[in-house]
Order: structure tokens, then sequence, then C-alpha cells
């Protein structure tokens, strides 16, 4: 979450502050360790049932927010209020057993992340996988521990895990502020977080000192063809796959799916293997892997209309009028030099994923003030958009995924300001007018 923020805060506005971000975050880790360190007692003083009608009432939001969305966002909207408000009312009931099954539920969710890093960072191989495989690692080792009595006889379950993922995202966010401490003038956001072979295998970005300002009637369109909507015939109803993998129709065809980025009138990215990879079941997990031995010839589509009137139509765009031409173009310059393809690591999703990164850093620069820094980790789609992220850059981009990843940053970049009482039956038609969802 605090690296998209800080993307869309821009450098000005994080150079400046990275100081005082480095000192909340030392003093945001030391918090956790007390909290942490609360729940090992007998007689903890975490406020526990306070934390719990504050779930509670944010369940409630979220739930309610969930009335004016649709789609994907409105299920995510769902399960997150769902299981926040379960949670809450095991935290209020006060009873032992439901300690004991907050510390089932808690410690499941680490041991089901742990295994999933754990095999997506040994499958994929992607850069630092090592590192990604230890911290899976050690969340294993902390579920074990939440399922353990010992020592407060799981009534210290909630101040334990609250605390733990307070003094781990202090760390993280120490890290990134002392990185951000040493980021010289001109340098973008989206060069120090996007990954080091991006753009070129042994050139560092340059700085770029261009004005970021979109002109009137420019706009940016990320194209989605999903897996259902690009189908040839009627596709086997698999919810979850045929969104975020691919699909199968009646005739046994799978189809992928494909995105592409178009900025009216100069940049279209749209990126395809020069030749068809090879995905049979034998060769599945080796062409997986994020290294250079699977990378291959790719080649970049000239234009919107051209790549239709060869295929078809996309079924699904997001459209954004906020954004920075300069700092796309400087990405898609250097971004076409090479015209490399992995089914992983540089895909077309993948392309399209940071290349709509490049353009939205710093939109929200012209109100670089703490108030608005802190105010987006407020709208429920921020937590949606890291969530995706981090999903989809520790296996692999897929269309479906950078749509989801499109539609809540898009909701970021261009909220819907309606109040409470008309949000649920206009956000829906108010949304239509800035995202083109076919």
């Amino acid at each position: 979450m605090l690296q998209i923020a800080l993307l869309l805060m821009g450098s000005n506005f994080v150079r400046r502050n990275a100081p005082m971000l480095f000192l909340f975050s030392l003093l945001w880790c030391a918090a956790g360790t007390m909290v942490f360190t609360d729940g090992m007692v007998e007689e903890s003083y975490f406020p526990l049932h306070v934390f719990g009608y504050f779930m509670l009432a944010e369940s409630l939001l979220t739930l309610i927010s969930a009335s004016g969305t649709h789609g994907a966002r409105r299920a995510i909207f769902c399960f997150k209020g769902g299981v926040f408000g379960f949670i809450a009312l095991l935290i209020v009931s006060g009873q032992h057993n439901s300690n004991l099954l907050m510390a089932i539920i808690f410690g499941f969710a680490c041991f089901i992340t742990g295994l999933f890093v754990i095999a997506s960072a040994w499958i994929v191989r992607y850069p630092h996988w090592r590192r990604a495989m230890f911290g899976g690692v050690l969340q294993l080792i902390f579920a074990i521990f939440l399922f353990l009595p010992y020592p407060a006889r799981h009534d210290g379950t909630v101040p334990q895990f609250i605390g733990m993922l307070m003094m781990l995202s202090g760390v993280q966010w120490a890290v990134m502020a002392f990185r951000l401490r040493r980021m010289r003038d001109g340098y973008r956001i989206f060069n120090m977080f996007a990954p080091n072979d991006l753009l070129t295998p042994d050139e560092v970005p340059p700085e770029v000192t261009q004005p970021f300002t979109a002109q009137d009637g420019q706009r940016l369109t990320v194209h989605v063809w999903t897996p259902v909507g690009s189908a040839e015939a009627t596709p086997i109803p698999r919810p979850v796959l045929n969104r975020y993998i691919a699909a199968v129709d009646s005739n046994g065809v799978i189809s992928t799916g494909h995105a592409a980025l178009e900025m009216t009138p100069d940049i279209y990215i749209s990126l395809y293997p020069a030749a068809d990879i090879d995905r049979s079941p034998s060769e599945f997990f080796n062409t997986l892997r994020a290294v250079r031995d699977n990378d291959v010839s790719g080649e970049f589509k000239k234009s919107y209309s051209v790549e239709a009137a060869e295929w078809c139509e996309s079924d699904r765009k997001v459209v954004f009028f906020d954004f920075s031409p300069a700092s796309l173009e400087h990405f898609w310059l250097r971004y076409r030099k090479y015209e490399i393809y992995n089914l992983t690591w540089r895909n077309c999703s993948s392309s399209v994923a940071y290349a709509l990164e490049a353009a939205l850093d710093g939109v929200r620069g012209e109100k670089a003030s703490w108030s608005h820094f802190l105010r987006l980790f407020f709208v429920p789609e921020l937590w949606i958009a890291a969530q995706l992220r981090k999903r989809a850059t520790t296996m692999a981009w897929t269309p479906g995924l950078l749509l989801d990843y499109s539609r809540a940053l898009h909701a970021i970049v261009h909220p819907v300001r309606l109040s409470w009482f008309k949000k649920g039956s206009q956000q829906s038609s108010a949304s239509k007018d800035r995202v083109n969802d076919r």
C-alpha cells in the first residue's frame, strides 16, 4: 500500500518528506513491538474490545461500499467486510473459545500465505526469490507459534498478530524511506520501484525533467481482452480460472486473453511473442520461470485499430484522464528498444501494468500534503491494488489481474464524490462515465 501511495504522490513529496517517513516508521515499529510484547503476558493492556468495535465499523463501511460497486470489486469488498465482521464479533464476544478460534484463523492464514510464497518463489524464480522463500518459511514458523497455547493460552493472539504486522511494516517502511532519501533530483518514483531489468538489461534509467501534465482531450486507455471475451466458442464455466488464468471453450481451445495500453494519439503498447510458445504440460513449469533462458523474441503491434482488425475488439476498457504523458513516453522509448517476451516477467499484461504505473507516477502531486497522503490509506481500492500487485509480482501478471488492478487505480485517481446516501444507487452509473466497461 505504501509503495503505491508514494508512487501516486510523486518524487517531490517523497524527497521532501523522506526523513519524516523514516521517523514515523521507527515509531510504528516500536509501537508494534510493544503491542506484540503485551500479547505475550497473561494480563494484557491492549484495548481488545475497542479494536473489535473499530473492526466492526470498518466491516460495515466496507459492506456499504460494496453496494455501490460491481463485478470483482464487489466480491472483494464483500469478502473483506465479511471476514472483518466475523473476526470483530469474535473479539467483542470476549470468550476463550473465540480466542482459540481466532488463533486457528490467523494461524491458517499465515500458513497458507507462507506456502503460497514458498511455492511461487520456487516455481517462478523471480528476482530475490531466495529472500522471498526465507520470508515464507518465517511465516510458517509464526503460524505454528499462533497455533501453540504458549505463553498466553491464545488470549494474546490478536495483539501478537497485530504487533507482528506493525513490526514488519515498520521495518519495510524504514528501509524504503532510507532508499528514498538518497533519490537524486529529477529521478522518478517508478524508477525506484520497478524491477531492475525491466527497461534494459544493463542500463539504469536517466533523470526525467520534462513537465508531467496531460493535455486537454488526451486520454489513456487500458484495453483488456479477457479469456472469456476473446474465446471463439462458448467457454466452459470456471469463474476464477476463466477470469484470472485461461478459459477453455466447448471445442477445447484455450484462450488466455490479452492486454494493451493506448495513449491517444502517439503510443500503443501491445506485446506478443514473435512465435508461439510451447505450452505443453511437460514444459509448463520450466516456461513459468522468470529466467533469461525463457526469453523469446517479441513484437509490438502498431496500433489498436490494426490489432482489432486482425483479431477482435477489446471487451474491457479502463480510461484515465489524469496521467503523465512525459513519464509514459520516457518509459516507452526505453522499453521498446528490446523486443523481448517472457511468459512471466515480460508479457503483455506486465508491460501494460508497468506502463500504467509510469504514467501515474506523481499524478496526485498537485495535492502533495500529508493530509492527502494519509487520506489515500482510507481508500478501499488502495488495499485492493496492493493485494493484486503483490500476487501478480510474485507469480505473473495476467489480463484478469491487470483489469482489476487498473480499475482499482482508476478509483483512486478518479474518485466518485458522492454522499453515502447516494453512493449505492449512483456510483455504478457514475463510474461508467469514466470506465468504458462493455
